[in-house]
């Protein structure tokens, strides 16, 4: 019994769990148009101020209709990066759900509002805050 729970104990440490897979989904009044920028190239931190600051050095601006449901692969650089705006004159209230691998990092609802753009920053292994300031 000891050498099967030291096998199974083992296989577990072993197994590599660097994230492969982010899954991205957003919804909310089906048919609402939203701008969607994308990105894995850009560096975060906090700073003293306990803002997590990104530097946005290449990404892809994408008009979605809502429903939003994607998968992208972030095995190679383990970051994501996504912000979300509206048009001019509008506000989106959301349900957003992201996870990695099928495990679940985030799950809330809220609004999204005219020039108040949504943001989300996942960087595999690095604790970053929820008040994200971007230089695009």
């Amino acid at each position: 019994m000891a050498a099967v729970l030291a096998s199974v104990v083992a296989c577990d440490i072993l197994e590599d769990h660097t994230p492969e897979n982010i899954s991205f989904r957003m919804s909310g009044s089906d048919g609402q148009v939203v701008t969607v920028i994308y990105s894995q190239e850009f560096i975060a931190g906090v700073d003293e101020l306990n803002v997590t600051q990104v530097q946005v050095f290449a990404s892809d601006t994408v008009t979605h209709v809502l429903p939003i449901d994607t998968i992208i692969d972030i095995a190679v650089k383990r970051r994501f990066f996504v912000q979300v705006e509206t048009a001019p004159m509008d506000t989106v209230v959301v349900d957003v759900r992201i996870d990695v691998d099928g495990r679940g990092l985030l799950d809330i609802s809220g609004g999204i509002f005219p020039d108040v753009p949504w943001r989300y920053v996942y960087e595999y292994n690095q604790s970053l805050t929820d008040v994200i300031e971007v230089i695009l």
